[in-house]
């Protein structure tokens, strides 16, 4: 272990690798056992080692403060977890498989252009036009180099480049047709109409914390492009309300196989049952649920019909 790393210890339980890959951010690169991500402008290189996790050549306090909110390292997850397990089987598997899955706390913007480009998109789509855009419009972030110098690994450095998100100044003057080579398909005039929006301060993403989940909700709702979904997306990712549940085409079936006997009940039906049985908890167990979806049910799932 190198001296100028950072271990954060007494976490237990969390698994940086099914948190990163289950779906909430689209930044995160794997190498050698090492994740390497930007996070509100900065670069973070994180390992995991038993229950600890390992912060590669951090640089300073502020990062290692950084990545203790991002990773949510301050909740008590063993109490989170020891809740969803007593609510049903499905639950108790789901947390079992993936113990330690943490909710992250992203930036809202970056999270809310995310979710936009997810609109019936595949994640390693999603994950190139994140990071397309943000080095089409992003500022590139120094770093130092294993002498100490700095560097922000530009063409012909032999370093990779990393980028900070556009600002929503940024992407609003983009124009829609170089968001569209970027891989934002038709996605792009949604961005774009978010990014004036917020930009001019019609919509204060911040504020939306003080409003209720109601009230926010609405708020993203009005964006172009946002629906039931990509709000609860943000609002769970970004923003601590941790009772919204994201609907999208697995948590509907795996929704109505667990809980509905395969019925094609809708997603308002689903997402009363969800609040009703999973309260203040809601978002953990959907993320759970997920999750099991994709790794363990998929081949049962794949069947279903969702018409």
């Amino acid at each position: 272990m190198r001296r100028d790393n950072a271990v954060i210890s007494g976490i237990s339980p969390f698994d940086l690798k099914e948190t990163l890959e289950s779906g909430q951010a689209f930044r995160w690169d794997l190498e050698d056992g090492v994740f390497t991500g930007v996070v509100r402008g900065r670069v973070i290189r994180a390992a995991q080692e038993g229950d600890s996790l390992v912060l590669i050549k951090p640089g300073s306090e502020e990062v290692i403060h950084l990545a203790t909110d991002y990773f949510s390292l301050d909740v008590d997850q063993a109490d989170i977890e020891e809740r969803l397990r007593s609510m049903d089987p499905t639950l108790d598997s789901a947390v079992r498989s993936f113990t330690g899955l943490r909710l992250l706390r992203q930036e809202p913007w970056e999270c809310l252009v995310s979710f936009i480009l997810s609109a019936r998109n595949a994640i390693p789509l999603i994950r190139r036009a994140v990071e397309r855009i943000a080095r089409a419009y992003g500022d590139p972030i120094f770093q130092e180099n294993d002498d100490g110098l700095p560097t922000h690994g530009g063409r012909g450095s032999g370093q990779t480049s990393y980028y900070s998100f556009p600002t929503p100044g940024r992407l609003a003057s983009a124009d829609v047709l170089d968001l569209v080579r970027c891989g934002a398909g038709f996605r792009s005039q949604y961005v774009k109409a978010a990014a004036e929006r917020v930009a001019s301060g019609d919509i204060d993403l911040q504020a939306l914390r003080s409003l209720g989940y109601g009230g926010a909700k609405e708020r993203l709702m009005s964006l172009r492009g946002v629906g039931e979904k990509v709000a609860d997306c943000v609002l769970l990712f970004s923003l601590g309300f941790y009772e919204a549940f994201p609907i999208d085409v697995w948590m509907t079936r795996v929704m109505r196989y667990v809980y509905f006997g395969g019925s094609k009940v809708s997603a308002a039906t689903i997402t009363q049952f969800a609040r009703e049985r999973f309260g203040e908890l809601a978002g953990y167990a959907q993320q759970y649920l997920f999750h099991y979806a994709r790794r363990k049910l998929a081949s049962e799932l794949r069947g279903l019909d969702l018409d």
